[in-house]
């Protein structure tokens, strides 16, 4: 239950301290003395949108803090302890909006984000605002209204999830889809750079290898007439270097017999000798060997041709066109790798298509069954609204698709993110008119009453700790205003109720009574929150059924006022 509001510098509330009782509370005042505010401070406490102009004029911030009793409120206790902060009686949220930007947050004197205290706000409170009047017009919120009366929120929650598993891998195949053409090219692409340079088996070096070869095949004749010529010099005339180093080897050796210290010259003469003689053997052999081949030629310069054209394609060198070949080869495995498993994810999207279709036909089954205890309940909370002959038609509506997943009524049907189908909550006011789309043919008193019934029959399948109603009223008056308070009173059973209202049949019904009263001094206005006594009620509501004021209020208004609250004190009004 909200136990204390107290707010700082907000809007052109000063400073109000509130505190607030169990059962119906309401505020009322004046129109513009800032009853709205008050739900607008608390929106914000709880993690509502947050801006500059909140912040009372010439003032650097503004704060509002509430102050919760967590009694009996299990899952925000389970859900302060999941997230780390302080559990105990009491949960404290402040929220501090600051000129600088830096605004904070706190839950139970922890820092917090916007979004945790968002969350604990969504675990204690229902704001009904006047905007929400155009959410019942609009037919996408009809369903999870359907599906809070009916407890399916568990139920939802799981198809909501398979159904983003469903649809990331939905997503994901498209994509692979979409690229699947332009991934078949560029395999292609790869396949034929990868073959080109394999068939050339090429090797570091090579390209510099073949350019010898080359050269030596194309000078072959000159080749072998240098090496001949050579031979002879050395060996094959009598006057060759052999030939002389031979007759100088004999001589020198005689004169070694005659002075030993010439041994170490011999040695050198003899291993000049040996020299030339193995550069003869050598050259002469390579002129047995030489050849001339054109054919052999014919063959290094296609290969160098080759080699050519793969540089002018992959790189300038060899060893640059094997790197690209490398890296073209790991790209082809991996999209070849991606192309085989296309099978894989169409099984997968197969897979999590019919385990969505599985658990949405379950939702959509009790939706069905359910629809008539939905508009009976509803129907019901009309009349006691003096809408005695209302009609409530949930009408159900599945468009077609190709997808295979679902089946329907004989065709298949798409899934959605909230299931299968739609829904839409049809209405008649009187009897004899047709149903029709509620943004059609519901007047604003209507609506409200409508929402109310909405509200109070899901509040009672699935208490809301504390439930706000921003002028639900609007559009009523008489009978069915006196009505709309006994109802509130009756919801206040089981939820902490809160409202700002207009009309003194409504106020007379609450336990705890506000008056909003707006007020200006020295050139600054202020808003003052006074918990009223029973004679200051009187008064108040006396004011809101035509009277002025305590001292010119009509003998008749006032009368109505004290019979007014007489009616309801057995019911505990103060």
């Amino acid at each position: 239950m909200l136990r204390e509001l107290r707010i700082v510098d907000f809007a052109i509330i000063d400073e109000a301290l509130l505190e607030f009782g169990d059962g119906f509370n309401t505020l009322t005042g004046e129109t513009g003395a800032g009853k709205s505010i008050l739900i607008e401070a608390l929106g914000i406490a709880l993690g509502g949108r947050s801006s500059e102009e909140m912040i009372r004029s010439s003032c650097d911030r503004a704060l509002v803090e509430a102050r919760f009793d967590l009694t009996g409120l299990d899952k925000l206790v389970g859900w302060l302890k999941d997230n780390g902060f302080y559990t105990g009686e009491e949960m404290i949220v402040r929220r501090i909006v600051s000129r600088t930007g830096r605004n904070k947050a706190f839950i139970n004197g922890s820092m917090a984000t916007v979004s945790q205290v968002s969350a604990a706000g969504d675990l204690l409170v229902d704001i009904h605002g006047q905007n929400e009047h155009q959410t019942l017009l609009d037919p996408a919120s009809h369903l999870r209204l359907l599906d809070s009366f009916l407890g399916l929120a568990p139920l939802r929650a799981s198809y909501e999830r398979k159904f983003r598993e469903f649809k990331s891998a939905r997503d994901k195949l498209n994509g692979v889809l979409e690229g699947q053409k332009e991934m078949e090219r560029r395999i292609d692409l790869l396949k034929h750079q990868v073959g080109e340079i394999e068939a050339a088996c090429l090797a570091p070096g090579v390209d510099r290898e073949l350019s010898i070869e080359k050269s030596k095949l194309n000078n072959a004749e000159k080749l072998l007439e240098l090496a001949a010529a050579i031979v002879d010099n050395l060996d094959d005339n009598e006057n060759s270097a052999t030939s002389q180093l031979q007759k100088s080897r004999r001589w020198i050796e005689q004169m070694i017999e005659m002075d030993g210290s010439l041994a170490q010259a011999g040695e050198s003469l003899a291993s000049a000798l040996f020299g030339v003689e193995e550069v003869a053997g050598e050259l002469r052999k390579y002129a047995e060997d030489m050849e001339s081949d054109p054919a052999r030629l014919g063959e290094v310069d296609d290969r160098l041709d080759l080699i050519g054209k793969l540089k002018r394609k992959y790189g300038d060198t060899v060893e640059e066109i094997l790197e690209f070949h490398d890296k073209a080869a790991r790209e082809l495995e991996s999209l070849e790798f991606n192309r085989d498993h296309l099978d894989k994810l169409h099984d997968e999207v197969d897979r999590l298509g019919r385990q969505c279709a599985e658990i949405a036909l379950k939702l959509d089954s009790r939706r069905v069954k359910g629809a008539a205890d939905f508009s009976v309940a509803a129907q019901k909370q009309l009349g006691d609204l003096n809408m005695e002959d209302a009609q409530v038609v949930p009408s159900f509506s599945y468009g077609k698709t190709d997808d295979v997943y679902c089946e329907k009524n004989g065709n298949f049907t798409e899934l959605l993110p909230h299931g299968i189908g739609n829904m839409e909550i049809l209405f008649s006011a009187n009897p004899g008119e047709p149903v029709k789309p509620l943004a059609k043919i519901a007047s604003g008193g209507e609506i409200s009453r409508l929402m109310l019934a909405f509200k109070t029959i899901i509040s009672n399948d699935q208490p809301v700790p504390v439930m706000i109603f921003d002028e639900i009223d609007s559009g009523m008056g008489g009978v069915t205003a006196d009505r709309l308070g006994a109802k509130l009173r009756d919801l206040a059973k089981s939820s902490q109720v809160f409202c700002i209202t207009h009309l003194p049949q409504v106020a007379r019904y609450a336990q705890t009574h506000f008056q909003v009263a707006k007020s200006g001094s020295r050139g600054r206005t202020t808003v003052s929150i006074t918990k009223m006594d029973k004679k200051e009620r009187v008064a108040e509501l006396a004011r809101m059924a035509g009277g002025s004021g305590d001292d010119q209020a009509s003998a008749a208004a006032v009368k109505w006022a004290e019979k007014a609250l007489a009616d309801v004190s057995g019911d505990g009004e103060p």
